[in-house]
């Protein structure tokens, strides 16, 4: 990856990013999530009174329960650390850490920090 000045804010994404380039982001609400991502394509279009100044769409990744194999709508907070925390909505019902430690699986690197539900 190249290595950018990261002291400022000030520089416009498109004069930043281009693509085929990857990059690293530090999301942080209280408890860090690094990302790493790739940009994949650039797109210019002209729109009718609205001008639009970013435009960025993340391909959501599919997740499979770690005890059955259906597709899972739900994450263990606790067991995520462990890269056993998917779960399937018949599967976490009797999950062993309880129903207060599941948070729905959201399109979100954030799934499963914090207490994130996608809001």
């Amino acid at each position: 990856m190249e290595d950018f000045d990261d002291q400022t804010m000030d520089a416009r994404l498109g004069e930043v990013l281009r693509p085929g380039m990857k990059f690293s982001h530090e999301y942080d609400f209280g408890s860090t999530t690094h990302l790493t991502l790739r940009v994949i394509a650039q797109e210019q279009r002209q729109i009718k009174g609205k001008d639009v100044r970013i435009l960025a769409r993340n391909d959501p990744p599919s997740f499979t329960c770690t005890s059955c194999g259906k597709p899972a709508t739900q994450v263990c907070a606790e067991c995520i650390y462990s890269d056993e925390g998917c779960l399937c909505d018949t599967c976490a019902a009797g999950h062993e850490c309880g129903e207060e430690m599941l948070l729905p699986l959201v399109n979100s690197p954030r799934a499963g920090v914090c207490g994130y539900t996608g809001d």
